[in-house]
Protein backbone atom coordinates (compact mmCIF):
# COMPACT_ATOMS: atom_id res chain seq x y z
CA UNK A 1 0.00 0.00 0.00
CA UNK A 2 2.49 2.25 0.55
CA UNK A 3 4.03 2.17 -2.21
CA UNK A 4 1.52 2.23 -3.98
CA UNK A 5 0.48 5.29 -2.51
CA UNK A 6 3.96 6.74 -3.56
CA UNK A 7 3.25 6.06 -7.19
CA UNK A 8 0.16 7.75 -6.79
CA UNK A 9 1.61 10.97 -5.56
CA UNK A 10 4.03 10.67 -7.89
CA UNK A 11 2.04 10.28 -11.43
CA UNK A 12 -0.41 13.46 -9.77
CA UNK A 13 3.04 15.51 -9.14
CA UNK A 14 4.09 13.98 -13.37
CA UNK A 15 0.21 14.85 -14.49
CA UNK A 16 0.74 18.75 -13.03
CA UNK A 17 3.81 19.55 -14.41
CA UNK A 18 2.81 18.25 -17.89
CA UNK A 19 -0.43 20.31 -17.38
CA UNK A 20 1.60 23.46 -16.07
CA UNK A 21 4.03 22.67 -19.45
CA UNK A 22 0.94 22.84 -21.39
CA UNK A 23 -0.42 25.70 -20.01
CA UNK A 24 2.96 27.52 -20.15
CA UNK A 25 3.16 26.40 -23.95
CA UNK A 26 -0.08 28.34 -24.98
CA UNK A 27 0.52 31.48 -22.58
CA UNK A 28 4.19 32.37 -22.51
CA UNK A 29 4.56 34.42 -19.45
CA UNK A 30 5.53 38.22 -20.26
CA UNK A 31 9.21 39.02 -20.59
CA UNK A 32 9.27 36.28 -23.28
CA UNK A 33 10.93 37.42 -26.95
CA UNK A 34 10.16 34.35 -28.25
CA UNK A 35 7.15 33.52 -30.56
CA UNK A 36 5.89 30.55 -33.07
CA UNK A 37 2.81 30.35 -35.03
CA UNK A 38 1.38 28.39 -33.13
CA UNK A 39 0.75 30.59 -30.23
CA UNK A 40 0.17 33.00 -32.41
CA UNK A 41 -3.14 30.78 -33.75
CA UNK A 42 -4.03 30.21 -30.06
CA UNK A 43 -5.58 26.67 -30.52
CA UNK A 44 -7.35 28.66 -33.13
CA UNK A 45 -8.92 30.87 -30.92
CA UNK A 46 -7.15 33.88 -32.41
CA UNK A 47 -10.62 36.09 -33.75
CA UNK A 48 -8.13 37.75 -35.75
CA UNK A 49 -6.80 34.63 -37.80
CA UNK A 50 -10.93 33.07 -37.27
CA UNK A 51 -11.97 35.71 -39.75
CA UNK A 52 -9.45 35.18 -42.07
CA UNK A 53 -10.75 31.84 -42.28
CA UNK A 54 -14.55 32.87 -42.12
CA UNK A 55 -14.47 35.54 -44.83
CA UNK A 56 -11.62 36.05 -47.12
CA UNK A 57 -12.87 38.28 -49.13
CA UNK A 58 -15.01 42.03 -48.95
CA UNK A 59 -18.19 42.58 -49.10
CA UNK A 60 -18.45 45.91 -49.01
CA UNK A 61 -17.16 49.09 -49.99
CA UNK A 62 -15.38 51.73 -47.70
CA UNK A 63 -13.25 54.95 -47.63
CA UNK A 64 -9.94 55.32 -46.15
CA UNK A 65 -9.06 59.34 -46.11
CA UNK A 66 -5.87 61.56 -45.88
CA UNK A 67 -5.38 65.03 -45.36
CA UNK A 68 -2.91 67.23 -47.97
CA UNK A 69 -1.32 69.23 -45.46
CA UNK A 70 -0.56 71.89 -48.40
CA UNK A 71 0.44 75.21 -47.00
CA UNK A 72 -1.69 77.01 -49.70
CA UNK A 73 -4.46 75.01 -48.69
CA UNK A 74 -5.45 71.70 -46.82
CA UNK A 75 -8.14 69.95 -48.62
CA UNK A 76 -9.07 65.84 -47.11
CA UNK A 77 -8.37 63.36 -50.35
CA UNK A 78 -11.05 60.76 -49.87
CA UNK A 79 -10.63 57.48 -51.64
CA UNK A 80 -13.47 54.38 -52.01
CA UNK A 81 -11.97 50.79 -51.55
CA UNK A 82 -13.12 48.42 -53.62
CA UNK A 83 -13.86 45.19 -52.78
CA UNK A 84 -10.82 43.58 -53.40
CA UNK A 85 -9.17 46.33 -51.65
CA UNK A 86 -7.87 48.27 -53.89
CA UNK A 87 -8.16 52.52 -53.17
CA UNK A 88 -9.76 54.64 -56.50
CA UNK A 89 -9.71 58.50 -55.78
CA UNK A 90 -13.01 59.40 -55.35
CA UNK A 91 -13.18 63.19 -53.83
CA UNK A 92 -11.44 66.13 -52.49
CA UNK A 93 -12.66 68.91 -49.64
CA UNK A 94 -11.36 71.73 -48.51
CA UNK A 95 -10.65 71.86 -44.82
CA UNK A 96 -11.31 75.57 -43.81
CA UNK A 97 -7.80 76.42 -43.27
CA UNK A 98 -3.92 75.34 -44.28
CA UNK A 99 -1.45 72.87 -43.69
CA UNK A 100 1.97 73.14 -42.97
CA UNK A 101 3.79 71.73 -45.60
CA UNK A 102 6.09 69.74 -44.52
CA UNK A 103 5.82 66.70 -42.26
CA UNK A 104 4.26 66.54 -38.85
CA UNK A 105 5.60 64.13 -36.90
CA UNK A 106 2.77 62.85 -35.35
CA UNK A 107 -0.35 60.30 -35.56
CA UNK A 108 -3.87 61.16 -36.30
CA UNK A 109 -3.36 64.06 -38.00
CA UNK A 110 -7.13 63.13 -38.92
CA UNK A 111 -9.82 61.10 -37.38
CA UNK A 112 -12.94 59.41 -37.29
CA UNK A 113 -16.13 59.47 -34.43
CA UNK A 114 -18.30 56.69 -36.16
CA UNK A 115 -21.60 57.44 -33.42
CA UNK A 116 -21.85 60.81 -35.03
CA UNK A 117 -20.55 60.25 -38.72
CA UNK A 118 -17.90 63.23 -38.47
CA UNK A 119 -14.45 63.25 -39.46
CA UNK A 120 -12.05 66.06 -37.60
CA UNK A 121 -8.70 67.41 -38.86
CA UNK A 122 -5.88 69.69 -38.14
CA UNK A 123 -4.61 72.77 -39.81
CA UNK A 124 -1.25 72.93 -39.24
CA UNK A 125 -0.35 76.06 -40.53
CA UNK A 126 -3.16 77.71 -39.64
CA UNK A 127 -3.63 76.82 -35.71
CA UNK A 128 -7.17 75.40 -36.32
CA UNK A 129 -8.99 72.31 -36.57
CA UNK A 130 -12.15 71.30 -38.37
CA UNK A 131 -15.09 69.02 -38.40
CA UNK A 132 -16.87 67.69 -41.62
CA UNK A 133 -19.97 65.42 -42.09
CA UNK A 134 -19.52 61.97 -43.58
CA UNK A 135 -22.29 61.33 -46.57
CA UNK A 136 -23.53 58.14 -47.49
CA UNK A 137 -21.06 57.87 -50.62
CA UNK A 138 -17.83 58.64 -48.37
CA UNK A 139 -17.64 62.53 -49.48
CA UNK A 140 -17.41 65.21 -46.81
CA UNK A 141 -19.30 68.49 -46.00
CA UNK A 142 -16.93 71.04 -44.06
CA UNK A 143 -19.08 72.07 -40.78
CA UNK A 144 -16.55 74.02 -38.53
CA UNK A 145 -13.52 75.14 -38.39
CA UNK A 146 -12.60 76.75 -35.07
CA UNK A 147 -8.78 77.73 -33.03
CA UNK A 148 -6.68 74.66 -31.86
CA UNK A 149 -5.78 76.66 -29.02
CA UNK A 150 -1.69 76.58 -29.41
CA UNK A 151 0.44 76.85 -32.12
CA UNK A 152 0.86 74.17 -34.44
CA UNK A 153 -1.92 71.14 -34.04
CA UNK A 154 -0.64 67.58 -34.83
CA UNK A 155 -2.98 65.19 -33.74
CA UNK A 156 -7.01 64.93 -33.06
CA UNK A 157 -8.70 62.67 -31.42
CA UNK A 158 -12.59 62.15 -30.25
CA UNK A 159 -14.94 60.04 -28.48
CA UNK A 160 -18.58 60.24 -27.66
CA UNK A 161 -19.37 64.03 -27.99
CA UNK A 162 -15.58 65.29 -27.31
CA UNK A 163 -13.11 66.05 -29.40
CA UNK A 164 -9.46 67.02 -28.36
CA UNK A 165 -6.32 68.45 -30.48
CA UNK A 166 -2.91 68.79 -29.49
CA UNK A 167 -0.31 71.51 -30.46
CA UNK A 168 3.01 70.93 -30.84
CA UNK A 169 4.91 74.43 -30.35
CA UNK A 170 3.05 75.70 -27.41
CA UNK A 171 2.76 71.84 -26.22
CA UNK A 172 -0.67 72.26 -24.87
CA UNK A 173 -4.13 70.32 -25.70
CA UNK A 174 -7.46 71.88 -26.05
CA UNK A 175 -10.97 69.90 -25.66
CA UNK A 176 -14.29 71.13 -27.29
CA UNK A 177 -18.07 69.41 -27.47
CA UNK A 178 -19.62 68.86 -30.31
CA UNK A 179 -23.43 68.98 -31.90
CA UNK A 180 -25.25 66.36 -34.04
CA UNK A 181 -24.30 68.83 -36.50
CA UNK A 182 -20.84 68.66 -36.20
CA UNK A 183 -20.51 72.37 -34.62
CA UNK A 184 -17.08 72.50 -32.12
CA UNK A 185 -17.11 74.40 -29.60
CA UNK A 186 -14.83 75.31 -26.78
CA UNK A 187 -14.34 73.64 -23.08
CA UNK A 188 -13.77 76.20 -20.43
CA UNK A 189 -11.16 74.01 -18.38
CA UNK A 190 -9.84 71.84 -21.01
CA UNK A 191 -6.56 73.65 -22.09
CA UNK A 192 -3.63 71.85 -20.20
CA UNK A 193 0.25 72.29 -21.04
CA UNK A 194 2.38 68.48 -21.52
CA UNK A 195 5.31 67.81 -18.96
CA UNK A 196 7.12 70.43 -20.56
CA UNK A 197 7.42 73.29 -23.26
CA UNK A 198 9.75 71.04 -25.21
CA UNK A 199 7.90 67.59 -24.95
CA UNK A 200 7.01 67.61 -28.94
CA UNK A 201 3.69 65.93 -28.97
CA UNK A 202 3.43 63.00 -31.51
CA UNK A 203 0.02 61.86 -30.41
CA UNK A 204 -2.92 62.03 -28.55
CA UNK A 205 -6.50 59.57 -27.73
CA UNK A 206 -8.56 58.58 -25.32
CA UNK A 207 -8.08 55.93 -23.33
CA UNK A 208 -10.75 53.05 -24.69
CA UNK A 209 -13.02 53.70 -21.72
CA UNK A 210 -13.08 57.69 -22.38
CA UNK A 211 -12.41 58.92 -19.12
CA UNK A 212 -8.14 59.90 -19.75
CA UNK A 213 -6.41 61.51 -22.04
CA UNK A 214 -3.37 60.05 -23.55
CA UNK A 215 -0.21 61.84 -25.43
CA UNK A 216 2.83 60.64 -26.22
CA UNK A 217 6.05 63.10 -25.56
CA UNK A 218 9.10 62.43 -28.04
CA UNK A 219 11.40 64.62 -26.45
CA UNK A 220 10.91 64.01 -22.95
CA UNK A 221 9.80 60.12 -23.23
CA UNK A 222 7.02 60.82 -21.37
CA UNK A 223 3.31 59.68 -21.67
CA UNK A 224 0.99 62.32 -20.50
CA UNK A 225 -2.27 61.23 -18.75
CA UNK A 226 -5.32 63.84 -18.36
CA UNK A 227 -8.35 63.14 -15.93
CA UNK A 228 -11.46 64.61 -17.55
CA UNK A 229 -14.62 65.29 -15.55
CA UNK A 230 -18.10 64.98 -17.25
CA UNK A 231 -18.13 68.41 -19.08
CA UNK A 232 -14.39 67.67 -20.57
CA UNK A 233 -12.82 69.94 -18.00
CA UNK A 234 -9.05 68.62 -17.16
CA UNK A 235 -9.13 67.43 -13.25
CA UNK A 236 -5.41 66.16 -13.12
CA UNK A 237 -2.13 65.67 -14.74
CA UNK A 238 0.24 62.84 -14.37
CA UNK A 239 3.25 62.71 -16.44
CA UNK A 240 5.04 58.75 -16.71
CA UNK A 241 8.09 58.17 -17.80
CA UNK A 242 8.30 55.84 -20.79
CA UNK A 243 9.34 52.19 -21.15
CA UNK A 244 11.63 52.92 -24.32
CA UNK A 245 12.78 55.99 -26.01
CA UNK A 246 10.70 58.58 -27.69
CA UNK A 247 7.50 57.01 -27.55
CA UNK A 248 6.12 58.17 -30.83
CA UNK A 249 2.63 56.61 -32.30
CA UNK A 250 0.12 53.96 -30.27
CA UNK A 251 -3.27 51.94 -30.81
CA UNK A 252 -5.44 49.84 -28.33
CA UNK A 253 -6.00 46.57 -27.92
CA UNK A 254 -9.12 44.44 -26.55
CA UNK A 255 -10.13 47.96 -24.38
CA UNK A 256 -7.03 48.18 -21.93
CA UNK A 257 -3.61 47.95 -23.41
CA UNK A 258 -2.21 50.88 -24.98
CA UNK A 259 0.64 49.40 -27.75
CA UNK A 260 3.53 52.59 -28.40
CA UNK A 261 6.33 52.55 -31.09
CA UNK A 262 9.52 53.85 -29.29
CA UNK A 263 11.32 55.86 -32.07
CA UNK A 264 14.99 55.93 -30.64
CA UNK A 265 15.83 59.18 -32.38
CA UNK A 266 15.61 56.92 -35.29
CA UNK A 267 18.95 55.16 -34.66
CA UNK A 268 19.71 51.86 -36.92
CA UNK A 269 18.10 48.73 -35.72
CA UNK A 270 17.05 50.24 -32.37
CA UNK A 271 13.29 50.84 -32.36
CA UNK A 272 11.13 48.93 -30.16
CA UNK A 273 7.38 48.77 -28.74
CA UNK A 274 5.79 48.69 -25.24
CA UNK A 275 2.19 47.58 -23.89
CA UNK A 276 1.10 49.45 -21.08
CA UNK A 277 -1.98 48.91 -19.31
CA UNK A 278 -3.93 50.67 -15.67
CA UNK A 279 -4.60 53.43 -18.36
CA UNK A 280 -6.95 55.75 -16.41
CA UNK A 281 -4.91 55.83 -13.40
CA UNK A 282 -1.62 54.35 -12.94
CA UNK A 283 -0.20 53.50 -16.39
CA UNK A 284 2.62 50.30 -15.93
CA UNK A 285 4.03 48.62 -18.93
CA UNK A 286 3.61 44.50 -19.73
CA UNK A 287 6.51 43.22 -20.99
CA UNK A 288 9.13 46.09 -21.67
CA UNK A 289 10.36 47.57 -24.36
CA UNK A 290 10.32 44.72 -26.77
CA UNK A 291 13.06 45.06 -29.83
CA UNK A 292 11.99 44.62 -33.32
CA UNK A 293 15.43 45.31 -35.17
CA UNK A 294 14.15 48.51 -37.14
CA UNK A 295 14.93 51.63 -37.76
CA UNK A 296 12.66 54.88 -36.67
CA UNK A 297 9.43 52.72 -35.45
CA UNK A 298 6.72 55.72 -35.18
CA UNK A 299 3.57 54.74 -36.31
CA UNK A 300 1.46 52.21 -35.12
CA UNK A 301 -2.35 50.45 -35.79
CA UNK A 302 -4.35 47.45 -34.52
CA UNK A 303 -6.61 44.73 -35.54
CA UNK A 304 -9.95 45.07 -34.61
CA UNK A 305 -9.64 42.42 -32.31
CA UNK A 306 -6.44 43.62 -30.99
CA UNK A 307 -4.29 40.40 -31.66
CA UNK A 308 -2.04 42.10 -34.21
CA UNK A 309 -0.11 45.84 -34.18
CA UNK A 310 1.24 47.25 -37.86
CA UNK A 311 4.25 49.63 -36.97
CA UNK A 312 5.19 51.67 -39.73
CA UNK A 313 9.32 52.00 -39.73
CA UNK A 314 9.73 55.45 -41.55
CA UNK A 315 13.95 54.34 -41.91
CA UNK A 316 13.64 50.70 -42.61
CA UNK A 317 10.97 51.05 -45.46
CA UNK A 318 8.62 48.29 -44.05
CA UNK A 319 5.64 47.68 -41.88
CA UNK A 320 5.95 44.85 -39.18
CA UNK A 321 3.84 43.00 -36.94
CA UNK A 322 3.56 42.28 -33.32
CA UNK A 323 1.59 39.77 -31.77
CA UNK A 324 -0.30 41.41 -28.59
CA UNK A 325 -1.78 37.79 -26.27
CA UNK A 326 -4.62 38.31 -24.42
CA UNK A 327 -3.02 39.49 -20.99
CA UNK A 328 -1.39 42.65 -23.50
CA UNK A 329 1.91 40.79 -23.92
CA UNK A 330 3.76 41.84 -26.97
CA UNK A 331 5.86 39.52 -29.34
CA UNK A 332 7.93 40.62 -32.41
CA UNK A 333 6.97 38.01 -35.32
CA UNK A 334 10.49 38.32 -37.47
CA UNK A 335 8.56 36.43 -40.46
CA UNK A 336 5.92 39.30 -40.57
CA UNK A 337 8.41 42.57 -42.61
CA UNK A 338 6.54 43.74 -45.53
CA UNK A 339 7.92 46.64 -47.84
CA UNK A 340 6.41 49.53 -48.27
CA UNK A 341 7.49 52.87 -50.73
CA UNK A 342 9.93 54.91 -49.19
CA UNK A 343 9.09 56.44 -45.64
CA UNK A 344 6.49 54.84 -44.24
CA UNK A 345 4.47 56.58 -41.93
CA UNK A 346 0.70 56.74 -40.82
CA UNK A 347 -1.07 53.26 -41.14
CA UNK A 348 -4.53 51.93 -40.96
CA UNK A 349 -6.71 48.98 -41.35
CA UNK A 350 -9.68 48.85 -43.12
CA UNK A 351 -13.15 48.57 -41.02
CA UNK A 352 -13.23 45.06 -42.41
CA UNK A 353 -10.19 44.23 -40.46
CA UNK A 354 -8.94 42.75 -44.16
CA UNK A 355 -6.54 45.40 -45.80
CA UNK A 356 -3.73 47.69 -44.31
CA UNK A 357 -2.61 50.97 -45.98
CA UNK A 358 0.42 52.91 -45.27
CA UNK A 359 1.24 56.14 -46.39
CA UNK A 360 4.76 56.56 -48.24
CA UNK A 361 6.33 59.95 -47.19
CA UNK A 362 9.65 59.73 -49.66
CA UNK A 363 7.90 58.71 -52.86
CA UNK A 364 4.22 60.19 -52.59
CA UNK A 365 2.59 56.74 -52.35
CA UNK A 366 0.07 54.50 -50.85
CA UNK A 367 0.79 50.74 -50.07
CA UNK A 368 -2.12 48.46 -50.19
CA UNK A 369 -2.01 45.40 -48.08
CA UNK A 370 -4.36 42.32 -47.73
CA UNK A 371 -3.70 40.65 -44.45
CA UNK A 372 -2.43 36.84 -44.18
CA UNK A 373 -2.14 34.36 -41.31
CA UNK A 374 -0.04 35.11 -38.54
CA UNK A 375 0.32 38.61 -38.73
CA UNK A 376 1.47 39.09 -42.50
CA UNK A 377 0.82 41.15 -45.19
CA UNK A 378 1.03 40.90 -48.69
CA UNK A 379 0.94 43.98 -50.60
CA UNK A 380 -1.72 43.95 -53.56
CA UNK A 381 -1.00 47.70 -55.20
CA UNK A 382 0.45 51.17 -55.05
CA UNK A 383 -1.61 54.19 -55.16
CA UNK A 384 0.70 57.03 -56.67
CA UNK A 385 0.47 60.76 -56.79
CA UNK A 386 -0.58 61.40 -53.58
CA UNK A 387 0.05 65.13 -52.02
CA UNK A 388 3.82 65.73 -51.55
CA UNK A 389 3.29 66.57 -47.87
CA UNK A 390 0.14 64.31 -46.91
CA UNK A 391 -0.42 63.03 -42.90
CA UNK A 392 -3.00 61.21 -41.40
CA UNK A 393 -4.96 58.28 -42.65
CA UNK A 394 -8.42 56.79 -41.59
CA UNK A 395 -10.97 54.04 -43.10
CA UNK A 396 -14.59 53.97 -42.46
Amino acid sequence: MKISSKLMVAAAVLLAACQKENIDKQSPIAGSTEVSEAMVQENGNNPDEAMLKANNKSNTNGHVYIESNDAGGNAIVVYTQQLNGKLSWSSSTNSGGNGSGAGLGSQSAITINKDYGLLFAVNAGSNSVSSFKIKNDGSLELKSTVSSGGTLPVSVCTKNNLVFVVNSTTANISGYSIDADGNLSPINGSEKSLSDITALPAQIAFSPDGSTLLVTEKITSKISSFSLDANGAVTNAVYTNSVGEEPFGFDFSRGRYMIVSNAFQGADNASTCTSYTNLSWNISDVNGSVANHQSASCWVKTTKYGRYAFVANAKSNNLVTYYINPWGAIYYLPWSAAATGAGPIDVTVSDNNLFVYNINSGDHTITEFIRGFAGTLKSIGIVTSIPSFAAGIVAD
